[in-house]
């Protein structure tokens, strides 16, 4: 949205997914709480860039003049004659998680076009980016391709494509495919500009559709092997963090960790080894090395000399709280 405010394009109206108000300015003390908490528990979630703060939207188009209703209790015809009113050329999708109907596509004289964070047709669905991280692919990009009935399923105009780093986690690789999309949105809008664009249909015989993530796809399950669990820690980063079980039903999130070799246990999800800086947890093939993790009852790891008595070599984790 910044880059086209930039751009020579006029952006004559955004339809805002959510509309979140600011919050109250940090304290001085809750400022230096958040500069300290990453270097203290590195892997812990950060407070998004400026640029990316849902609020930070509103305040930009308000700035610019730029008209921006909320879609919330908006139907297909309220859209139609938003976009009738705002006289729109062009539609442009980014993020917004409501299939646009075809009625829509044909107000505006150019249609629309969506901008989706995977090399398409490979990871269509709502949660690309997680699942690409979770299932261990080592390359992502972004795509621009037509709005259609389908899901994800228009032709091709442009893509960009990038390496998924070997630590890279869930919201590290969207913001970086985010800063990637606004130089490929300006280019594929100027050129649809300057004239017709080539389409290329999506192959069909390599599609993939992944499902919108749920919390339960967040739940450790111990039985699984570190390799996939490392992921799966990466995965869930930021957001919600991958998540096991005390016996008592206290909810544990692990932040940062890395597969190793080690020997098969009867046990998966028993700490066989606890360090200052880290600890380790069996898993169906392999050991899971913690090196950052946090408890819902405010424990965090490494403690830093604060007692997390339930952290000692045999505490066995379940997947789920116990009823």
């Amino acid at each position: 949205m910044a880059a086209l405010l930039r751009s020579h394009h006029r952006l004559v109206g955004v339809v805002l997914a959510t509309s979140t108000a600011a919050p109250p300015p940090l304290t001085f003390g809750r400022r230096v709480r958040a500069w300290l908490r990453p270097l203290l528990w590195p892997g812990t979630p950060e407070p998004a860039p400026r640029d990316f703060r849902p609020w930070t939207a509103s305040s930009v188009l308000e700035r610019a003049r730029v008209p921006h209703p909320a879609a919330k209790g908006l139907d297909s015809s309220d859209l139609c004659q938003l976009v009738t009113m705002f006289q729109a050329d062009l539609l442009l999708s980014v993020g917004y998680p409501k299939i646009l109907p075809p009625p829509l596509l044909r107000v505006a004289p150019r249609g629309g076009l969506n901008v989706h964070p995977s090399l398409l047709p490979r990871y269509r669905g709502p949660s690309p980016v997680f699942w690409q991280v979770a299932l261990g692919e080592t390359r992502s990009g972004v795509t621009i391709h037509r709005l259609s009935a389908g899901i994800d399923e228009g032709p091709i105009l442009s893509q960009v494509e990038t390496e998924i780093g070997a630590e890279e986690t869930t919201g590290a690789l969207f913001l970086r495919l985010a800063r990637l999309a606004a130089p490929l949105v300006l280019e594929t809008v100027g050129r649809l500009e300057a004239g017709p664009l080539a389409e290329r249909a999506q192959d069909q015989a390599v599609a993939s559709h992944q499902r919108r993530f749920r919390d339960e796809d967040a739940v450790i399950d111990w039985s699984q092997p570190a390799e996939v669990l490392a992921l799966l820690v990466r995965a869930c980063n930021p957001f919600p963090g991958a998540q096991t079980f005390l016996g008592d039903g206290e909810c544990v999130r692990i932040w940062r960790a890395r597969a190793q070799p080690g020997p098969g246990r009867t046990r998966p999800g028993e700490i066989v080894a606890l360090r200052r800086w880290s600890f380790d947890m069996t898993t169906g093939t392999g050991v899971l090395h913690v090196e950052t993790a946090t408890s819902d009852s405010g424990h965090r790891f490494p403690t830093w000399g604060r007692p997390w008595p339930a952290l000692t070599p045999g505490q066995a984790f379940i997947p789920k709280p116990l009823a």
